[in-house]
């Protein structure tokens, strides 16, 4: 019996969180009413089209749509990601093209349009730290990403 607790000691740790984490701050709030959901995406490299931007690699579960703060985590394999993008859906759009905004993404400088920050998530570990500022009155469509991105 001891044989079998200490073969099953081992499957009962925690799997350590691998991904990004961080704190998304409001600048300004969204319209509660016009909003389906509020997300984090990230990709490992910019998007050049508007396939490759609905093609968002990995995203937070639904953020609060109200601040002035919330904790997120995005799971993501081992990498370097080039873009981690407030995404916003209008509620009850569901043509993604025209449903979707940029309320902001990560960048160094801490400005919400700022040039986009790349990061590292190394193996079984857990990049904190990288936080967000979102500016609901400034959202982007799509197009609009695309023009902004380098």
């Amino acid at each position: 019996m001891l044989a079998f607790l200490a073969a099953c000691a081992d499957g009962l740790e925690p799997v350590p969180f691998q991904g990004v984490s961080g704190i998304l701050t409001y600048w300004t709030e969204p319209d509660s009413a016009s909003t389906d959901w509020i997300r984090l995406a990230a990709y490992p490299e910019l998007p050049q089209t508007e396939l490759e931007l609905l093609g968002f690699l990995a995203y937070s579960d639904t953020l609060p749509r109200q601040g002035p703060t919330a904790p997120y985590v995005v799971p993501l394999e081992p990498g370097r990601y080039e873009w981690l993008v407030v995404v916003w859906k209008e509620r009850g759009n569901d043509n993604l093209l025209e449903a979707l905004r940029a309320a902001g993404w990560y960048s160094a400088d801490a400005v919400v349009f700022g040039a986009p920050a790349s990061f590292l998530v190394a193996a079984d570990s857990e990049t904190a730290g990288i936080d967000v500022i979102a500016d609901f009155e400034r959202m982007k469509t799509i197009a609009e990403v695309l023009e902004a991105l380098p």
